[in-house]
Formats: C-alpha cells, sequence, structure tokens
C-alpha cells in the first residue's frame, strides 16, 4: 500500500492529511497546541475513530516518543546518540530503521529483517513531503504512528 504526506508549511498544531494513491484521505492526524512535548492523535479519515496517540517524552537526553493504540502502548521509538547520521531504536515490537546518510529515505525493518515500510521525502520541497510503502496492510496504523513519532524526533532537532 502507498501512501502520501504533505506537512502544513503554517500550521502550529502541525494538522495534516494523509493520502492514498488516489488522493483519498486516509488518515488526519492532529497535533496538540499547548502541551508540554508533542503530541499527535491519528485518525481514520472515513470513520473519524481515532485509531493511534503519539506523545513526547519529555526530559531525556535523546528524543524519545511513545506511540499508543486503544490506551495500550505499542512501541516506543528512542534516537541513539550518532555522529553521522540519525539513529532510532524501536522498543516493544522489535523494529528498526536502516536508511541513508541524512536519514530522509530509510527502511523499517522487522526483527527478521524483512521489510515493513519505505520511506522516502521529497527533497527539494516548500513544505515536508513523503511517499511510504508499507508491505503489511494489517498493522498499518502501527507503521504510520512509529513513522510520523520519528518525523516529530527529526523536526525537534531542527
Amino acid at each position: 500500500m502507498k501512501l502520501y504526506m504533505q506537512q502544513k508549511v503554517f500550521s502550529l498544531k502541525q494538522d495534516f492529511e494523509i493520502y492514498d494513491e488516489n488522493k483519498q484521505a486516509y488518515f488526519r492526524v492532529d497535533g496538540q497546541l499547548l502541551s508540554i512535548g508533542r503530541k499527535m492523535r491519528i485518525y481514520d479519515a472515513r470513520t473519524e475513530e481515532e485509531v493511534a496517540f503519539i506523545k513526547e517524552i519529555v526530559l531525556t537526553l535523546f528524543a524519545k516518543m511513545e506511540v499508543y493504540r486503544q490506551d495500550e502502548l505499542v512501541a516506543v521509538i528512542k534516537q541513539k546518540f550518532s555522529f553521522l547520521r540519525p539513529k532510532f531504536e524501536i522498543e516493544e515490537i522489535g523494529w528498526h530503521i536502516e536508511g541513508d546518510f541524512w536519514g530522509y529515505n530509510y527502511a523499517i525493518l522487522d526483527t527478521n529483517g524483512a521489510t515493513v515500510a519505505s520511506i522516502q521525502k521529497k527533497i527539494l520541497s516548500w513544505s515536508d513531503t513523503y511517499e511510504f510503502e508499507i508491505n503489511d496492510d494489517k498493522d498499518t496504523v502501527t507503521v504510520m504512528a512509529v513513522i510520523l513519532a520519528i518525523d516529530a524526533i527529526r523536526d525537534r532537532k531542527g
């Protein structure tokens, strides 16, 4: 399944939609404006049902985000120390990241090394624009939440 995201340039709350190949809204992401640490809620764009919640854990040396589905912790994304390129650890589900030097194009791999998703960012774009190839349709929500958590960590540095 391919999904696309183009974040708004001027949005205080970081609200945006994720689209399918037919340019139909698939997910809606709402950021929280006034909060300690970044928080995002992901909704199914067709049913308006909340499908995931992402929150930043503050007061840590390196960035850390938690992903919840139906109030259950499903993943913890931690930024790791690295000199040359961004490095992340995904706890709880055993996934890991492999990517290019700048970290704009990367893959999420499962414990067996199989590709769960591939992420590509358009470099020359007015706003953050991504294409996602998700290989496991039954876990699309968790994959998107992990991708958004990684993007939030990367935004935090800039």
